[in-house]
């Protein structure tokens, strides 16, 4: 059975504090998320579309704090490797969410919202059963690894399907 002994102690031994600082992690960075692309616009003078994907990637980068959990020699290093996670998270999530209006016409929003929140929840169900069945052999580690691999193969697919996006933008 793997190792899993500062994680548990930061789930268990972080109490309502580590949950807290969590949750208020994944807040701001949601909060963050909506306010880079303008900064980045303003400050850097880039298109909107090329700032939304700087952005995605800097969640994809922040988001290796949290693949090395496993590695954390603490508990309170364990907490903020995952409370940088829920930042990441959330940012690359309010990200992607905004992205679909400004790549989509008007009338094609709804239907590329819906078909990326059906792909988001199979893919937090499937990834869900599979944390389930492999936290107890392999334990979270290598689990905490694959989340950084996601997001960083995530943020390759978007650069790839939007590289010409940002040059035919006027904004």
């Amino acid at each position: 059975m793997a190792d899993n002994t500062n994680l548990q102690l930061a789930v268990v031994g972080g109490g309502p504090g580590g949950y807290a600082a969590a949750f208020l992690a994944a807040d701001l960075g949601g909060i963050f998320g909506g306010y880079l692309s303008p900064l980045l616009m303003k400050y850097f003078k880039v298109k909107l579309i090329p700032s939304r994907i700087a952005g995605i990637v800097l969640g994809a980068i922040l988001m290796i704090g949290p693949g090395c959990i496993g590695l954390a020699a603490s508990p309170y290093l364990a907490i903020a490797l995952f409370c940088i996670g829920g930042f990441a998270h959330q940012m690359i999530s309010a990200l992607l969410n905004t992205l679909s209006a400004d790549v989509f016409d008007p009338h094609e929003v709804a239907t590329a919202n819906g078909l990326t929140g059906t792909a988001a929840w199979t893919g937090g169900l499937s990834f869900s059963l599979v944390v389930g069945a492999l936290a107890t052999t392999i334990g979270y580690g290598p689990l905490f690894a694959c989340l950084t691999l996601f997001d960083i193969i995530g943020a390759t697919v978007v650069i790839a399907l939007l590289r010409d996006a940002g040059k035919h933008s006027i904004i």
